[in-house]
């Protein structure tokens, strides 16, 4: 029988003050990627110098979960810039490392559930681009209050109104790519810096893509630690959705 290549997949994980969740989370994908054969991971912390250490745990954690198909990186960022300008430096870091087939991007917080991994490594047989929604069938945000709920769906459905309806859910930040794809993107043109990001960079691979695909996921809310979501995120998103729209007329 033919041996079936093994795929490199990156995973790129924002950080800040994220000690107490590093290591469950660490854990928690290190035994979904042990589950999925042919599979070599890659997990790039991207640490925004948080106070709390939580880079020198990412550290001492690579120095123990090393192998042939699994490794930990960790970036050190000297500065707080927002999720944007984090996602693009840890992509372009990976992108310049010319070893990966997808790259994957999740929360620190132990919102997205790494068993996920499977179906997003699934469906990549078939899409270069696949997008983790709380809003298709078998999706849910079950400990939300019903306030969150309404203001999170009435955004997404607001952004596919002016944005496009390929996808339901433009806000959330579990979503795999192709590394082609990304290559695709002119990443320096991306100028969203918060959560807006998420929506700008979703809607500039929707441009690119050659095929398309939502999984369900299931979002549970942060255990320990602050949220780090803005006040006016919900303003600010929705300023930018139709600011990203005249943006790419005019590309």
């Amino acid at each position: 029988m033919p041996t079936i290549p093994t795929k490199k997949l990156a995973i790129a994980i924002p950080t800040y003050n994220e000690s107490e969740n590093i290591p469950k989370l660490i854990g928690s994908i290190r035994r979904a990627i042990d589950k999925i054969p042919n599979i070599a991971c890659t997990i790039l912390i991207i640490d925004d110098n948080s106070p709390d250490g939580t880079s020198k745990i990412a550290k001492e954690l690579s120095k123990k979960n090393k192998s042939k198909n699994f490794q930990i990186k960790v970036m050190d960022r000297t500065i707080k810039e927002g999720l944007g300008k984090a996602y693009i430096d840890g992509f372009k870091f990976l992108l310049d490392e010319k070893k990966y087939d997808l790259i994957l991007q999740m929360d620190a917080d132990l919102s997205h559930d790494p068993n996920d991994i499977t179906k997003f490594i699934k469906a990549s047989e078939t899409a270069d681009f696949i997008v983790g929604s709380r809003y298709i069938n078998g999706g849910s945000t079950p400990d939300w209050t019903p306030l969150r709920k309404i203001l999170s769906r009435g955004g997404n459905i607001y952004a596919s109104l002016i944005l496009g309806t390929k996808i339901h859910d433009y806000t959330g930040g579990y979503n795999l790519y192709s590394v082609k794809l990304l290559n695709r993107i002119d990443l320096n043109k991306l100028q969203a810096s918060g959560y807006g990001f998420l929506i700008e960079l979703k809607f500039t691979a929707m441009k690119y893509a050659n095929t398309i695909t939502e999984i369900p996921i299931i979002f549970i809310d942060r255990q320990h630690g602050s949220s780090k979501l803005p006040k006016n995120t919900i303003v600010s998103n929705l300023l930018l959705v139709p600011q990203i729209k005249l943006k790419a007329k005019k590309d």
